[in-house]
C-alpha cells in the first residue's frame, strides 16, 4: 500500500514543481538531450557497512548534473553496475553513458559503488550479496533525501527518485523495489548478522522508497514478489543473454557455478501483466548481455534504442506524451510470447525468406512496426481494413532477425521473423 501511496505521490509531485511547472510545459526538458555537457562530482561517501569478510567499506557514488541547469528541483535516478555482484564499478562505461545522457535530459543522475564479494560462492552467499546491495541502494536514496531537507547540495526533487541498474545492477534495483518484506526475504538470510531490510549503510530516518524501476538485463527471485499497488518497472532484456537468462533459468556465475533459478526480464513481464501492473518491456532479439555497452557501432544504435526507452518510460508516467514513441515506450503493453501466431495477425514468408515477409491480418485495426535487431524502426504499415494480406519486399533490408510489432488500442503483439537470407 506505501508503494501505492507513493506512486500517487510521485504522479502529483512531478507535475508540480517548485517553479509550478510540470514537465510537460517544460519540454524539451526530460524529453530529449538539452544541455550540451554535465557537471559530475566525483566520490561523493554516502555511507558505509561491512563487507562480506567484515571490512568496513566506504561507499561513494559519482553525482551527475546538468550544467547550467537554474531548476532548483529535479528528479534523480540512481543507477548501479554490473558484474555479478564479485567486481564492477560505478565508472564502469555503460554507467558513465546512462549517467551523462539522463543528466542531458534534465535529470540528476548517480551511478553507486555498493558492496561485493561472496564465499565460498554458492546460493545463499550470492543471495547474501544482493540483499548488502539492495542495503547500499537504499542508504544512496535516503542520502539524497537528506541532502534534499539539509544542504540541498543537488537540488534534487526528494518525491521523485528512480532507481536502475545493469545486469547485477538491475538485480538491485529490482530486488531493492520488490524484496520489501520480511516475508519474501530468502530463508539463507540473517538479519541479525547482515541487518533488516533498510540496512546500517548510512542516513537512517528518511524514506528509502523509489517511485519506479529501471531493468537492464536483470532479474528476480521470484516475480511474485511484485504485488498491485508496487512501483512501476521498465524492461529491457536481450533473447541470446548468455549471462543473464532472458526468461526463467538457471543463474550461472561465470558461466560455470549454478547459483539459483531466478526470473528474467521475461518471466517478470509475463507475470506482473496478469494483474496489468505498470510496466514496458523491449526485447532486445538476437541480443546478449549488454549489448548496448562498448564502442562498436552495434553497441551505438543498442545505446541509442536504451536511452530512447528509458526515456520514454520515464516521461510517460509523469504524465507527457514523448515525441518520439518509437521504440514503444508511450503505453503499457502486453507481449503475447516470441513466435506466437495473433489470432489476427501472422506471419509467412517465401520459401527462401529472400522475396518477401507477407502479413495475413484479420480483425483488428492498428499498426505494423518492424524493427531491427538494434532495435531501430525500420518501416511501418497502417492496417485499416478489417482484413488484409500485404507483403513486405526483403530487398529493402540486410540479412537478419527483424521483429514485427502489431499495435492495437488492445496492446503489443511482438513477433520474431527472419526476414532475407
Amino acid at each position: 500500500m506505501k508503494n501505492l501511496l507513493l506512486a500517487v505521490l510521485f504522479l502529483t509531485s512531478f507535475n508540480s514543481y517548485s517553479q509550478s511547472s510540470s514537465p510537460c510545459s517544460l519540454w524539451p526538458r526530460y524529453d530529449q538531450e538539452i544541455f550540451p555537457s554535465v557537471d559530475t562530482t566525483y566520490n561523493v561517501i554516502y555511507g558505509s557497512n561491512s563487507d562480506y569478510q567484515g571490512v568496513n567499506q566506504i561507499l561513494k557514488m559519482d553525482i551527475y548534473q546538468p550544467s547550467g541547469d537554474t531548476l532548483s528541483q529535479r528528479p534523480l535516478i540512481i543507477f548501479a553496475h554490473g558484474g555479478s555482484f564479485v567486481a564492477g564499478d560505478k565508472a564502469n562505461t555503460d554507467q558513465i553513458n546512462l549517467c551523462t545522457h539522463f543528466a542531458k535530459r534534465g535529470y540528476v543522475t548517480a551511478t553507486i559503488n555498493y558492496r561485493l564479494g561472496m564465499f565460498p560462492i554458492n546460493g545463499a552467499t550470492a543471495t547474501d550479496a544482493v540483499y548488502r546491495a539492495c542495503q547500499d541502494m537504499k542508504a544512496a536514496i535516503r542520502f539524497f533525501r537528506k541532502d534534499a531537507a539539509t544542504t540541498n547540495l543537488y537540488n534534487v526533487d526528494p518525491t521523485v527518485i528512480f532507481i536502475g541498474g545493469t545486469s547485477a545492477g538491475a538485480f538491485t534495483a529490482l530486488h531493492t523495489a520488490y524484496m520489501n518484506t520480511y516475508a519474501e526475504l530468502p530463508a539463507t538470510i540473517d538479519t541479525s548478522v547482515i541487518g533488516n531490510l533498510e540496512g546500517n549503510s548510512g542516513n537512517p530516518g528518511y524514506s528509502s522508497e523509489a517511485n519506479a524501476v529501471i531493468n537492464l538485463c536483470g532479474a528476480l527471485g521470484e516475480s511474485s514478489w511484485i504485488v498491485p499497488g508496487d512501483i512501476p518497472l521498465c524492461s529491457m532484456h536481450g533473447t541470446a543473454d548468455g549471462t543473464v537468462p532472458y526468461s526463467s533459468q538457471m543463474l550461472y556465475l561465470f558461466g560455470i557455478v549454478p547459483i539459483m533459478v531466478v526470473d528474467g526480464s521475461y518471466a517478470i513481464h509475463n507475470y506482473i501483466n496478469t494483474f496489468s501492473h505498470p510496466a514496458t518491456m523491449y526485447t532486445w532479439y538476437g541480443a546478449d548481455h549488454v549489448p548496448y555497452d562498448g564502442g562498436t557501432a552495434s553497441a551505438i544504435a543498442y545505446l541509442d534504442t536504451t536511452l530512447r526507452f528509458v526515456s520514454n518510460f520515464l516521461y510517460t508516467y509523469s504524465g507527457c506524451i514523448p515525441s518520439d514513441p518509437n521504440p514503444l515506450a508511450n503505453t503499457v503493453y502486453t507481449t503475447t510470447g516470441i513466435g506466437s501466431q495473433s489470432a489476427a495477425l501472422s506471419v509467412t514468408a517465401s520459401s527462401p525468406a529472400s522475396d518477401f515477409i507477407r502479413l495475413n491480418h484479420v480483425g483488428e485495426k492498428g499498426i505494423v512496426r518492424v524493427y531491427d535487431e538494434a532495435g531501430r524502426k525500420v518501416t511501418s504499415l497502417a492496417v485499416d481494413n478489417a482484413s488484409e494480406t500485404f507483403n513486405i519486399s526483403c530487398s529493402n533490408y540486410q540479412n537478419g532477425i527483424y521483429a514485427v510489432h502489431y499495435e492495437t488500442v488492445k496492446g503489443v503483439e511482438i513477433l520474431k521473423v527472419v526476414v532475407c537470407h
